[in-house]
């Protein structure tokens, strides 16, 4: 092979992979997709109205891992108002699960629905109203033939609801809908997470040096909370300024979605201070974009409070072991956002039998595992906690690690059964080190 020819051959194929390259920068996944290639792998719901279609995908995968036929709203345009025959448009939870015992007894149900919080906090800032907005199935199959059949609702066949019951997590699972899809370049997206990541850091940096203008400023001036508004919240934050010597944050297991004019942050939070402490599930409702975004709402849900923590990388402590030295093993720009090496990978229900696959990464290795379900009685509507291998519960949180589960596969599957007429509400991982220490606590809500 001559000169010219080799070098012909090396210039193609720089330009081979130049395209590819550029291809793979350019791909395009929906827009509301901020947490893509970024915590655990969960999946999101991306409905798109005009072309009756919903898409399941993973964040990380560019293509929808699962597609299926819907039917939504006899009217176009967005929700907005009770009886408008209209989907809404935005990012929505699954909040509650209907079983056919709850749902109308009329023809237009399947064997069960699935609750969205529409109208979502931004939805009541613009006065949008309504109520019943679910996913859910039907007994009559030509129902789904027919586009744009629903008052309202997004509604599958029974089959394909069933089958989608699987990715769903209450209260953590989105389901974006859109009248027509909004793609943007996976660079794109990753900016303005990075953006709005350097945001939330500001936030909780200014929380924690209790620059409290500086902390308000990041809030929207129509924000409210348990009936203050902003200035009432202002007055309240500065009193608690005034009364803690220090106030630290830490935030972890990381979420994002974006819509048009929006975008949902949800995290664990713990907080401590030299009085107080509290640990739970927070949902920041943000207006505007990656560059302005302001906070116009925040809803917060208890979690068991974790025995450690991550005062610095790599270094856990105990509450107590970090107030005795509050000083030295924090610095104000931690900020833990490495997703977690445990997760739920499936959860099967049979019969009074709970089944879960638990998988770890490579790197979790020397740890065991409780399971703590929370359940409901049927009867008297009692919730409880019931852990695996009959381990006594105090304060929600496991008595005894002894009986804890080795994770030394990259995954385990458990069985636990549990009492008739029972329904499961949420299971706890509490991961335990080989001294016999909290790591992690992990919790699902189960639909």
């Amino acid at each position: 092979m001559n000169f010219t020819l080799r070098f012909k051959n090396f210039s193609l194929a720089i330009i081979a992979l130049l395209i590819l390259s550029v291809s793979a920068t350019a791909q395009k996944i929906p827009d509301c997709l901020l947490n893509y290639e970024f915590g655990p792998e969960q999946h999101i719901f991306i409905v798109e109205k005009i072309s009756q279609t919903l898409y399941i995908y993973s964040n990380y995968k560019e293509s929808p891992v699962a597609t299926f036929k819907i039917t939504t709203g006899k009217n176009g345009g967005p929700k907005i108002s009770e009886g408008d025959l209209k989907t809404p448009e935005g990012i929505y939870f699954f909040t509650d699960i209907m079983g056919s015992d709850r749902l109308p007894k009329i023809e237009d149900y399947g064997e069960k629905a699935f609750v969205l919080n529409y109208p979502n906090p931004l939805d009541k800032h613009q006065n949008k109203n309504g109520s019943g907005i679910w996913l859910h199935g039907a007994f009559d199959a030509a129902k789904i033939k027919t586009p744009f059949n629903t008052r309202g609702c997004v509604v599958l066949t029974n089959n394909d609801l069933i089958e989608v019951s699987k990715y769903i997590y209450l209260n953590k699972t989105p389901m974006c809908i859109y009248e027509k899809i909004r793609f943007d370049t996976i660079d794109n997206i990753k900016k303005k997470r990075d953006k709005i990541i350097e945001m939330l850091k500001d936030w909780k940096t200014s929380w924690e040096n209790k620059d409290i203008d500086r902390y308000i400023a990041y809030y929207d001036s129509g924000f409210t909370y348990n009936r203050m508004d902003l200035r009432q919240f202002k007055s309240v934050k500065a009193g608690l300024n005034d009364k803690y010597k220090y106030i630290r944050v830490f935030l972890s297991d990381i979420d994002l979605y974006s819509f048009n004019g929006y975008f949902v942050v949800l995290f664990n939070q713990l907080y401590i201070s030299d009085k107080s402490q509290f640990y739970g599930k927070k949902i920041q409702y943000w207006k505007g974009d990656e560059d302005s975004g302001k906070i116009a709402d925040e809803l917060s849900f208890n979690l068991p409070s974790p025995s450690k923590f991550e005062a610095t990388r790599g270094n856990f402590v105990t509450i107590d072991e970090f107030r005795r030295d509050y000083l030295k093993p924090v610095k104000s720009d931690l900020f833990a956002i490495t997703p977690p090496d445990i997760r739920i990978k499936n959860i099967s229900i049979r019969e009074q039998s709970v089944q879960i696959l638990v998988s770890r990464d490579n790197s979790a290795k020397d740890l065991k595992v409780i399971p703590v379900l929370t359940l409901k009685n049927n009867h008297t509507g009692n919730t409880y906690n019931y852990a695996i291998n009959g381990i006594a519960i105090f304060n929600g949180a496991p008595k005894d690690f002894s009986k804890a589960i080795d994770l030394d596969k990259v995954e385990t599957r458990m069985m636990i059964d549990k009492e008739k007429d029972t329904q499961l509400k949420s299971i706890t991982l509490f991961i335990i080190s080989k001294n016999f220490a909290i790591e992690q606590i992990i919790t699902h809500f189960i639909n």
